[in-house]
């Protein structure tokens, strides 16, 4: 994955996607690949907008955590089920492997071969049923002894006779295949015989040509008698020696953090990989785990660690948009950080477009515009900046957009119905949790033109407030509900500490609610005096 992954923070809002878009079609055009992704499901004002601007939802991503398809080192080195002990012993030896994964023509795994079964098979060979009892091919045998086809026709295929030694020359059948020094009376006997090759042992000069005529392929190896016969029982097929073992393997999308367990526990020290295609992607230890390649992310609309994706400690942070504060934020190595106090993180990006000397398609241009549009409540949030209000003025000329206040008002009434969301879903459509001075407080988010059909459903939602306060152990958890047209907003409290509540708004709690004229901007005029109130508390 050499991409860069951009995305907002979950939960996400219209100016989490939008900045997201925009900035990974921004970035790829400077050269540096990007796509964007969301980490949660948009909202229906999000979706109105990418629909009025005909673009695609971004994909889901659940999590940056490393991968085995991240690891930097892997091995690649598999055994076919055809292949021949020899083929295994030298792999095995040369990259001082205890196992190695078998594989069939395909490449799909089969199972292990360790060098224990190796071992296990040489302890018990025999060499009178070494072909009945294991079983090889024609080829493997060549290629093991190494010797040299002096005449006749050498055959292919699998292996049917019984190995005979230059001392049975008298149990020889036709099929068989017989090991014997250059005295011609045996080779001649083992011809008449009907064997199907026969291996000579002995070097050129002492060859001696056979007084009998025959298709009967005649092999001569170099080599002593008995050290060809150890030779000849390294040609059996792997497949032949394999047992049906359990053992683990893993597949490429596999997270390093779920694998490191198993690997721990497990018997096994080497584990077969498999790729998403089915083949086998390589064989991973323990020690391999440590070097991974990162993810490389830039973070949109936020950065802190607990609003965003899983994982991010395995990622490369390359790159920060953010019109929040910065809280804890901190990093391995330099990252390029573009933050303003402005009202939405597409002004920023915007802003960079304009850097960059390119100018934002229409549709591009649509999604910026809404998002700012909808982050300041078409201006009317105390958040709204100038800069806020001229980005606007121009990304409505671009996209096409002649009123962008009456298409705001329609985006925001298309995103505030509330009637078909289920309670669960209106607390997470905007939620984010914050560390105050050690008061751990989840602040939920929701704009509506509907109060009176919002505050019918407040026990419902207040019963959901206090389900996810106990099982995340928040110490307050606030729905603000805003309210668009009369610009103020509706809070429903839940938790220990209700009195920071009344401390930083001046105002009384009454049955679990609060009203609060005037705020719009939970960033703004809701955060910091939530801060404010637990430091007093604090001291």
């Amino acid at each position: 994955m050499n991409h860069i992954l951009a995305f907002g923070h979950k939960n996400p809002d219209t100016d989490s996607i939008c900045s997201s878009l925009a900035f990974a079609v921004l970035k790829t055009a400077l050269g540096e690949e990007t796509r964007a992704y969301r980490l949660g499901e948009v909202s229906k004002e999000t979706s109105f907008v990418l629909n009025y601007f005909k673009t695609k939802t971004p994909p889901f991503l659940k999590t940056v955590s490393a991968q085995i398809s991240d690891l930097t080192k892997i091995e690649r080195k598999v055994i076919k089920q055809s292949d021949s002990l020899k083929v295994a012993l030298d792999i095995l030896t040369e990259e001082n492997f205890s196992s190695l994964p078998v594989v069939d023509d395909k490449k799909h795994l089969k199972g292990m071969v360790h060098v224990s079964d190796i071992a296990n098979a040489y302890l018990n060979l025999d060499h009178e049923d070494l072909f009945k009892k294991y079983g090889t091919t024609y080829e493997n045998l060549k290629t093991v002894i190494n010797g040299i086809l002096v005449s006749g026709n050498y055959p292919n295929g699998f292996i049917q006779g019984t190995l005979r030694a230059v001392s049975e020359l008298d149990s020889v059948v036709h099929g068989d295949i017989v090991v014997t020094t250059s005295m011609v009376d045996a080779i001649d006997k083992s011809i008449q015989a009907g064997a199907s090759v026969i291996i000579v042992c002995c070097d050129k000069n002492d060859f001696i040509s056979p007084r009998v005529g025959c298709d009967c392929a005649i092999i001569r190896v170099n080599a002593p008698l008995f050290k060809t016969v150890r030779l000849i029982s390294q040609s059996i097929s792997i497949s032949s020696i394999m047992n049906q073992t359990n053992f683990y393997s893993f597949k490429t999308e596999d997270f390093l953090h779920d694998i490191k367990d198993i690997m721990k526990e497990a018997s096994q020290t080497n584990f077969p990989v498999i790729h998403q295609n089915g083949e086998v992607y390589g064989t991973i230890r323990t020690k391999n785990l440590i070097n991974f390649t990162r993810k490389k992310v830039a973070l949109l609309d936020h950065n802190e660690r607990t609003q965003s994706v899983d994982g991010l400690q395995d990622a490369r942070i390359l790159q920060v948009v953010d019109h929040h504060k910065f809280a804890n934020f901190e990093t391995n190595e330099p990252v390029k950080i573009n933050a303003e106090a402005v009202g939405c993180t597409c002004t920023i990006v915007y802003g960079l477009y304009k850097e960059a000397n390119i100018v934002p398609n229409k549709n591009i241009s649509g999604l910026l515009m809404s998002a700012i549009l909808s982050d300041t409540l078409i201006f009317k949030s105390p958040t709204c900046t100038e800069k806020d209000k001229e980005a606007v003025l121009e990304l409505s000329k671009l996209c096409g957009v002649d009123n962008f206040e009456e298409y705001g008002m329609k985006m925001l009434i298309a995103g505030t119905s509330l009637d078909d969301m289920k309670p669960y879903d209106i607390l997470h459509a905007d939620m984010k949790e914050f560390n105050m001075s050690g008061f751990t407080v989840a602040i939920a988010q929701i704009n509506t033109v509907d109060m009176i059909g919002a505050l019918n459903r407040k026990e419902e939602l207040l019963a959901v407030l206090s389900t996810e306060a106990k099982e995340q152990n928040y110490n307050l958890s606030i729905l603000v509900i805003t309210d668009i047209i009369n610009s103020g907003s509706k809070v429903l409290i839940i938790g220990d500490y209700p009195q920071i509540v009344e401390k930083a708004f001046n105002t009384q709690i009454e049955d679990n609610t609060a009203w609060l004229p005037g705020v719009v901007s939970r960033k703004k005029q809701i955060v910091p005096f939530l801060m404010a109130a637990t430091q007093s508390m604090e001291g």
